[in-house]
């Protein structure tokens, strides 16, 4: 996905081209957050205009119908003459029986300049639905983001010149046509959508763990209608919340869509998709599963339990590498961080199909863990998933950059420095399936720069300045107590 912003917060502009593995690193208070938000909220409309059958695609069609961006349009649709032509077609009555309809076929034919003119006018106002749900998302009485542009648009949608449509009222063949249209390019702008189901982690991710039962109870009476509550949390987090709330009352469910790329599924499949009767053979099913040790034996150091206990409600409990049985409350701040991901992980029957949005995910965790951490996220992009992560972590930058170096050692070293570190090949990233953006302060705004990437990984001096000063303060400090 590529796409441009303006005026997004204290950020005045800037270009994003999410791919596989997406970093956002910065300071503090430089939107790193609300540009992550902007791009799971993005998926997760387009996601939706592609999957749910023609819902949102009639609501946004009769917005526009009734737009001001349609009239001028429309005045020079109504200048178009329309051909049609009747043809008896064959209807089933019964088994046995068969009778001849008469079909009046419309068929509106065009010039590229004109339907290109539907087009943009149609992208533009498509993209405009899109940023009032983004904003709205943040939950706050005022625009976060003023603008958004998608890189380019498909003008070739058409096989012909032409569109042709079955209408019973002549009255309705400008409204028809339009459909047929704007139909095309809301799916042609879906196809930009980074993965088919979006998964937001917060940043204050074990505070939403100790507090859970608090918090959700706040959240579900809001957005149910039951109680009102004071509770103002974004989109992302209350997603977040709710599937965190399905897992532990086993109301969730992974669906996962025939004929995805990635993996080949067989089984008894219901009309509406769902069967809990799958069989995967899954290209990235083996470095799934080894994802899952690897944050068992490497970040863990033991592994989450999940107990169900008399009401179908599920509790979580650490059980570590003696055997010992250990309540959340009891466990390590870094465990209770990593959590909400291990759970979602394990409930996952394929990445193939996820977008990630991990916020900060050095945080509660040592320097060693971080190292750890960069090589998991790795380990997951390989498994299939797509992942964006805000971070100020140097340790986690400097580990990716290590790991999107050893793509471009010749094997057998490769071989050695993972047998010498007992690392899987998963851990190695290719350049190119890299972004990375700094988001850096400049006072009352935020400069959003395009890092380098290449094969000695990462370019990053976002940490430097910081290091020399301290350096530099230690310096003067050992000066004044040698006097």
């Amino acid at each position: 996905m590529k796409f441009q912003v303006k005026e997004l917060a204290k950020i005045q502009e800037a270009s994003i081209e999410v791919k596989d593995l997406t970093v956002f690193v910065g300071k503090n208070s430089t939107n790193k957050s609300y540009m992550a938000h902007t791009v799971y909220m993005l998926n997760k409309v387009l996601s939706k205009i592609s999957t749910e059958k023609n819902t949102y695609i009639v609501e946004f069609f009769n917005s526009y119908r009734s737009s001001k961006a349609n009239l001028t349009l429309i005045e020079s649709l109504q200048e178009i003459n329309f051909s049609e032509q009747k043809n008896k077609m064959p209807i089933s009555i019964d088994k046995n029986r068969f009778e001849l309809e008469e079909l009046r076929t419309v068929t509106f034919t065009f010039s590229q300049v004109e339907i290109n003119k539907f087009i943009e006018c149609m992208s533009d106002f498509i993209v405009d639905e899109i940023l009032n749900i983004i904003n709205k998302s943040f939950n706050i009485n005022r625009n976060v983001v003023k603008k958004i542009f998608f890189s380019t648009y498909n003008y070739d949608l058409f096989d012909a010149n032409s569109i042709s449509f079955i209408s019973d009222d002549s009255s309705q063949d400008y409204g028809l046509v339009l459909y047929q249209i704007f139909k095309q390019v809301i799916l042609n702008l879906s196809t930009t959508k980074i993965s088919r189901k979006e998964f937001y982690f917060p940043a204050s991710r074990t505070g939403f763990v100790l507090a859970f039962d608090e918090i959700v109870s706040g959240v579900l009476r809001d957005r149910f209608g039951g109680q009102p509550t004071a509770t103002k949390l974004t989109e992302p987090t209350i997603d977040f919340i709710s599937g965190f709330s399905d897992i532990k009352s086993g109301k969730f469910e992974d669906i996962v869509k025939m004929l995805f790329d990635g993996f080949v599924m067989s089984g008894i499949i219901t009309e509406d998709g769902k069967s809990s009767d799958y069989n995967f053979s899954d290209a990235n099913h083996d470095s799934f599963k080894n994802s899952l040790q690897f944050i068992n034996n490497r970040l863990l150091k033991g592994q989450i339990i999940e107990d169900k206990n008399s009401q179908n409600y599920t509790q979580f409990y650490m059980q570590t590498n003696d055997k010992q049985k250990l309540d959340l409350h009891m466990t390590s701040s870094s465990t209770l961080e990593l959590l909400p991901l291990v759970v979602f992980l394990k409930h996952f029957k394929v990445l193939g199909d996820k977008f990630l949005v991990i916020e900060e995910p050095e945080a509660h965790l040592h320097p060693k863990a971080q190292v750890e951490m960069a090589r998991l996220l790795v380990m997951l992009v390989n498994s299939g998933a797509k992942v964006l992560i805000t971070t100020h972590s140097d340790y986690i930058l400097n580990e990716l950059s290590n790991c999107i170096k050893l793509s471009s050692i010749n094997d057998k070293k490769k071989e050695k420095y993972l047998k010498r570190h007992d690392l899987p090949t998963e851990t190695i990233i290719d350049k190119k399936r890299v972004s990375s953006y700094l988001f850096k302060d400049l006072g009352d705004i935020t400069e959003v720069i395009d890092l380098t990437i290449d094969k000695y990984g990462i370019a990053n001096d976002n940490f430097d300045d910081i290091l020399d000063e301290l350096l530099d303060r230690t310096e003067e400090i050992n000066e004044l107590i040698g006097l």
